[in-house]
């Protein structure tokens, strides 16, 4: 009986991670703040807006495949015409972080639909499996 016991419950946990694992693309970005690379690798950037907001020297020695340039300093500019619908789902990333977090600030305060982070940057990225393009 225990046996039987222990064997279902290996089978609950296991579909639970399943579950977990199924649905990590479903991710509510209105309620989330930063997210780590390894949680947006397998979002489509068809569906979701990724937005680099490096230097255009960084772009040019590689990005994140799918995703939009619009460097920082051009940032308040040119945002309305990259992301004219704020209920647009986007995902910003920088280097390191620090840039990309007051995009998300600058973003959120004028109301769009939470613009999470992407922790780490643009190297964090493409060690967890991000396409680079060039």
């Amino acid at each position: 009986m225990r046996l039987i016991i222990f064997k279902a419950a290996q089978i609950l946990i296991c579909g639970f991670f399943l579950v977990n694992n199924v649905y990590a693309g479903d991710i509510d970005l209105s309620k989330r703040h930063s997210l780590k690379p390894e949680e947006t690798i397998h979002l489509d950037p068809n569906n979701i807006l990724f937005i680099d907001v490096r230097t255009q020297k960084e772009w040019n020695n590689g990005y994140i495949s799918g995703a939009t340039h619009l460097p920082l300093k051009d940032f308040k500019a040119n945002l309305a015409n990259i992301v004219p619908d704020k209920k647009t789902p986007v995902l910003v990333y920088c280097s390191k972080g620090g840039r990309a977090i007051a995009a998300s600030k600058y973003m959120n305060n004028l109301g769009y639909h939470g613009v999470p982070v992407i922790n780490g940057g643009y190297m964090q990225m493409l060690s967890a499996g991000h396409k680079q393009s060039r």
